[in-house]
């Protein structure tokens, strides 16, 4: 899929990188927030097992003031080689009760974004610059429309 980076260049770590978005209900910024501060150990531990090997989780929109703004989330995670999501997510979820739980709790806050197809929960993000892919190529190109630029200056 296009929100996959395959970073095996020798510059990068082996392993995948997934980035991903969803929305958050209305009112429930705090509590999610508060969840995620003080995560359940077992969920943690769980992702790792699967192969996640770092997740973040970003958010903007209505909790920053931005007036009629839906509050949007986006998680970078970086995994291992092997990792498949359609597999290694439902391991998770299905790995403990308590895993199972969480999962749960968390879906309730959530709601696809509005681009998001209609299986999706959480909408896959392209890629669409890479500073060190491009600087590792930036002697040998001249950039897209770059000549347009320079006519112009």
């Amino acid at each position: 899929p296009g929100s996959v980076r395959d970073a095996r260049s020798p510059k990068h770590a082996m392993g995948k990188t997934y980035v991903q978005t969803i929305c958050l209900r209305d009112g429930c910024v705090a509590e999610y927030v508060a969840y995620h501060a003080d995560s359940w150990p077992a969920v943690v531990k769980s992702l790792s097992h699967v192969g996640i090997t770092e997740l973040k989780i970003y958010m903007s929109g209505a909790e920053k003031g931005a007036e009629g703004a839906q509050t949007r989330l986006v998680m970078v995670m970086q995994t291992t080689d092997g990792f498949d999501p359609a597999v290694d997510f439902a391991k998770h979820t299905n790995s403990s009760p308590v895993v199972a739980e969480w999962e749960r709790r968390m879906k309730e806050f959530q709601v696809p974004a509005p681009e998001a197809l209609g299986h999706e929960w959480w909408t896959e993000m392209e890629e669409v610059f890479d500073l060190s892919m491009q600087l590792e190529t930036a002697d040998s190109r001249t950039g897209y429309k770059a000549a347009d630029a320079a006519e112009g200056m």
